[in-house]
C-alpha cells in the first residue's frame, strides 16, 4: 500500500427548501498515511510534506497547532506529529483499543495555499478494522471543530449524528443537526455530510471519488484536466455565496465562537 495516494472526486451541495441552490465541481484530496510520512515525502518530487512544493502536506494544517497558528499564538517551527495527536483524542473515548494506523483525507496545498472544509482522520485497530473517526470541518474565518465518531463493530454502513456545534456557512444559523457518513472501498470512497434543521434537510453535501497513484504524472494531470488551482475551494464557496445573496438567503452574522473544539456523534438506527 502507498504512503498516499491521490483522491480525485465530485463534489456537489445542495441546498433544500426555499430558495434552494445546487453547485457541483471537480475536487482533487490525498489519501495519506500518518504514521508513513517520510515515505510519503519520497514518492514524487511535486509532493512533499511540511515543505513548499506544487501540492504538498502540512501537519500544521490540522488539530490544536492550527487553531494555535490562526489565533497567532507562537508554535514551534518543528512539525508536530499529527498522528500522536489523533491518538490523544482516540485513547480519551476508546482507552483499551490500541491504534495501529491513522490515514487522513483532505485537500492538499497548491502551490503553499489551501483551504479545508472537511478532513477526514481513519482510525483503525490491531485487526485492521476502521475504529474511530475524526470530521474535523473548518470555517472561512479560520475556526475549527472535531466531530469524533466510535465505530461500533460487526455493523456495516454507520451513520454518525452530531449536533451542529460551529458556524459554517453565514446562510445557515448555529442549530441543527449533522448525519455524517464516510465509506471506503479498495479504489474508492464517498464522505457524506447532512444538515438537518427541525427534522427537515437543509443540506447535503457529497464527495465521491477515486484513489490513484501519486506521482509526477499523475499530480499535473489532475492539475491541468481538472483545473486545481490555488484556494480554488475557498474561491468556489465565495462564489456561490454571491449566488446565495442574489437570490436573498437569509444572511446569519457570526457568533461566539463556543469553548468546546471537539464533540461526540452518535450512532442510531434512522429512515433519514
Amino acid at each position: 500500500m502507498q504512503a498516499v495516494r491521490l483522491a480525485s472526486s465530485v463534489i456537489t451541495h445542495t441546498r433544500h427548501g426555499k430558495p434552494s441552490h445546487f453547485l457541483s465541481r471537480s475536487g482533487l484530496s490525498v489519501f495519506i498515511d500518518l504514521d508513513k510520512l517520510m515515505i510519503a515525502n519520497s514518492q514524487s518530487s511535486l509532493f512533499s510534506v511540511d515543505k513548499f512544493n506544487l501540492i504538498s502536506f502540512h501537519q500544521s494544517d490540522y488539530g490544536e497547532e492550527y487553531i494555535q497558528k490562526k489565533r497567532n499564538r507562537k508554535h514551534s517551527k518543528i512539525p508536530h506529529k499529527l498522528a500522536d495527536y489523533i491518538r490523544s483524542i482516540a485513547r480519551e473515548y476508546l482507552p483499551n483499543k490500541k491504534i495501529v494506523n491513522i490515514s487522513l483525507l483532505t485537500f492538499p496545498r497548491i502551490l503553499n495555499l489551501n483551504f479545508n472544509p472537511i478532513s477526514v482522520f481513519i482510525c483503525q485497530d490491531q485487526a485492521g478494522k476502521d475504529c474511530f473517526i475524526i470530521y474535523e470541518v473548518h470555517n472561512t474565518f479560520g475556526d475549527s471543530h472535531s466531530y469524533v465518531s466510535i465505530i461500533e463493530e460487526n455493523k456495516k454502513n454507520q451513520k454518525h449524528f452530531a449536533l451542529k456545534q460551529m458556524h459554517v456557512s453565514p446562510f445557515f444559523p448555529t442549530d441543527g443537526e449533522y448525519i455524517l457518513s464516510y465509506k471506503k472501498r479498495k479504489d474508492t470512497f464517498s464522505l457524506i455530510v447532512r444538515y438537518f434543521r427541525n427534522n427537515k434537510p437543509a443540506l447535503t453535501a457529497t464527495m465521491r471519488g477515486n484513489f490513484s497513484k501519486l506521482s509526477s504524472i499523475e499530480i499535473l494531470k489532475h492539475i491541468i484536466v481538472n483545473r486545481q488551482f490555488p484556494l480554488r475551494p475557498l474561491l468556489s464557496i465565495h462564489f456561490e455565496a454571491l449566488k446565495l445573496l442574489l437570490k436573498k438567503c437569509i444572511y446569519h452574522p457570526r457568533p461566539t465562537l463556543p469553548p468546546i473544539r471537539i464533540s461526540q456523534s452518535r450512532t442510531r438506527k434512522s429512515n433519514k
